[in-house]
């Protein structure tokens, strides 16, 4: 039998276990930048940019976006001052490929999208730290598990690759039937795919934000400008390990270029900015599989940013300027297949087991 919630169950679940976020420090109101890397980057001990982005409302993308200027609707757009309704039509109808977040910046201007960012204001107030949080009900073998994810949004991706607007999830995998709520693993997203962990591996917190053993918010580690959500502070290991074993993993120690160039930096959870993000539900779509209103963002079948442009040399020299990402629903499994996408794209972290084989 499917899990069934009400919208208002589904709030209580997404509050009752969402996750504390361990960020580093967000740009600075008006602060500037000189240089895309920190000296002496190598991952895991200096971070590649000295502030970050955090994961906001969508509307920080609406309200600074604009129509593709080689687009007919673009063209109209400069002729006439559009609102985030014609933007949000655009997106809607699909007809245009792709949105520009900050117009005339190119993603390898990586300058001009921090001084942009910096510029807006008030974000804590008009546009707060959000997740977007989708349940998930499971089904046939999967009928007494659900999975609940949290996608965040971030303005910009700035580290070996560059492109604008950036959507990384965590969920959470729940064992529930009318007698049992137990939470069994968790599932980060790192870039293109992702790592999973058994419940009692994942680090916690409590209501407070103070890790503990009894906590039930799981920590969710997140990179320093990729943005790639990890179970702790040193990426490296546990996404090698991940791969070809934990005693193994520590040969990436010796192969300073892959780490200066392609790791990721992680704060520790002294040094990062932590945060309990608010949560939306994201409402079920029409019959048609539409949404509506302030949702209707959710039918764009575009990139969110413009078109990047990858060099030969990039490919060796990063940043390598990417496209914008593709929307929620055009994930792939990820979105329309969970279960499966968690069996197949995911990792095990090592000491862990799978879905099926816990209780």
């Amino acid at each position: 039998m499917v899990i069934e919630l009400t919208q208002k169950e589904k709030r209580a679940i997404a509050l009752k276990y969402r996750p504390l976020l361990v960020l580093y420090p967000e740009i600075e109101d008006n602060s500037q930048r000189s240089d895309h890397y920190q000296p002496g980057h190598r991952a895991g001990n200096h971070p590649p940019i000295d502030r970050d982005y955090h994961p906001r409302d969508i509307k920080i993308v609406l309200d600074n976006a604009s129509l593709p200027r080689t687009s007919l609707p673009g063209i109209r757009a400069r002729l006439q001052k559009i609102s985030q309704s014609d933007l949000l039509n655009a997106m809607s109808d699909n007809t245009v490929r792709n949105i520009d977040l900050a117009p005339g910046v190119k993603p390898s201007n990586v300058d001009g999208f921090w001084q942009t960012y910096a510029a807006i204001p008030d974000k804590d107030t008009k546009y707060p730290r959000k997740a977007y949080v989708r349940i998930i009900p499971g089904s046939r073998r999967y009928s007494s598990y659900l999975i609940i994810q949290y996608w965040f949004a971030y303005f910009f991706d700035d580290w070996a690759n560059v492109h604008e607007m950036d959507w990384e999830m965590a969920s959470i995998v729940i064992k529930k039937t009318q007698r049992i709520e137990k939470p069994v693993a968790c599932i980060y997203r790192a870039h293109i795919g992702g790592l999973r962990a058994a419940w009692k591996d994942v680090e916690k917190a409590n209501d407070k934000g103070i890790r503990t053993k009894t906590g039930i918010h799981p920590i969710v580690y997140v990179a320093n400008g990729s943005h790639a959500a990890y179970f702790h502070d040193d990426p490296v290991h546990q996404a090698t390990a991940s791969v070809i074993g934990p005693r193994l993993s520590r040969l990436s120690a010796i192969i300073p270029w892959i780490s200066k160039t392609f790791g990721d930096y992680v704060p520790s959870f002294d040094e990062g900015s932590r945060h309990f993000t608010e949560v939306a539900i994201i409402p079920q779509p029409d019959s048609a599989g539409r949404w509506a209103g302030e949702w209707r963002w959710l039918n764009f079948t575009g990139r969110w940013g413009s078109k990047g442009r990858v060099t030969l040399r990039e490919i060796f020299t990063p940043p390598a300027e990417e496209d914008g990402p593709p929307g929620l629903t055009r994930q792939g499994h990820c979105w329309n297949a969970p279960f499966i996408w968690i069996d197949d794209k995911c990792f095990t972290m090592e000491e862990t087991s799978w879905l099926l084989s816990l209780p």
